[in-house]
């Protein structure tokens, strides 16, 4: 942190520390400093991703974590006062005493004349000074609106080869509110392959529309035995995975569905699944892809 005059100079973004190298906690306090509840976040690459983000997007925080560090020891040292500043005090007071005996030693210095007394009907006529206002606290609806509009909205899902298990990559995203929602849910069968959907106190999801590709669709379609591919969805008070829209090759009639009309708020986790319904035993499968916004809880601010 470096300060001119009385404004405070934001750190340049070549001294800020390499994320990859950050400890858990840094990350943690970096996140806090740009106020972003990280409460949630269960591994590392959620904090990494949304610090990187965040640095990017959000303005850059006049104090770093570093400085939030500071020992007692430090902030003690601060407010001690110097051994200069007690000898000079101790000087003037001195002088002040020797000044004081010299001017009641001398007879020629004339007595410094006293303030004339004020009469008790204007000093009872004066009106009394009004007392300074109260400071004013800052109101914790604020406080969490503010926090609630940089916490983003985390969504990963995890790439894995089956039946290898061998991890193919991931797909990492994260929306701030007042921002559209979009992710790409590779097809499967397995559950474990679902994304994880993480939604931080104060903000809701919205889930309006998803759809299919054609193209990829019919090609998968030709497999033998192959129906279609379905939404499915869980959260933290039914964690089965129910199905939200399917489609079917045979009963759907577009390959996009707008009216979902979901809504989750935080804080709490759901996952979401791109479930191929039968046909996916050669290997082959879609992208679903979800659409939506993410904003605040209006319920709360």
């Amino acid at each position: 942190l470096i300060t001119i005059g009385r404004q405070p100079a934001i750190m340049p973004k070549s001294d800020l520390p390499d994320i990859s190298s950050m400890k858990l906690s840094e990350l943690k306090k970096e996140l806090t400093l740009y106020g972003i509840d990280s409460s949630n976040f269960c591994e590392k690459p959620e904090f990494t991703s949304t610090l990187k983000d965040a640095r990017e997007t959000l303005p850059r925080p006049t104090t770093t974590y570093r400085e939030v560090d500071r020992s007692e020891e430090e902030k003690k040292e601060k407010h001690r006062p110097s051994r200069s500043s007690k000898k000079s005090g101790s000087a003037g007071a001195s002088s002040s005493r020797r000044y004081h005996t010299s001017n009641s030693s001398g007879s020629s210095s004339p007595a410094p004349a006293r303030p004339a007394p004020i009469p008790q009907a204007a000093a009872a006529a004066a009106p009394p000074s009004a007392a300074p206002p109260p400071p004013q606290q800052p109101n914790k609806i604020d406080m969490k609106r503010t926090v609630a509009s940089r916490s983003p909205v985390t969504a990963r899902q995890i790439l894995r080869e089956h039946p290898s298990e061998k991890l193919l990559g991931e797909r990492n995203n994260s929306f701030l509110p007042g921002s559209p929602f979009s992710f790409a849910l590779k097809g499967s069968i397995r559950e474990d392959d679902a994304a994880i959907i993480r939604i931080p106190d104060g903000v809701c999801l919205y889930i309006n529309s998803a759809s299919v590709e054609r193209g990829s669709m019919e090609s998968y379609l030709v497999q033998k035995g192959s129906i279609g591919v379905s939404l499915r969805l869980s959260s933290e008070e039914n964690p089965q995975l129910l199905p939200v829209w399917t489609f079917d090759k045979e009963k759907s009639r577009s390959y996009t569905a707008s009216d979902l009309g979901l809504r989750v708020c935080g804080p709490r986790t759901v996952r979401l699944l791109a479930f191929m319904e039968m046909g996916f035993r050669s290997g082959a499968s879609v992208d679903l892809f979800v659409f939506g916004s993410v904003g605040l809880d209006k319920d709360k601010f």
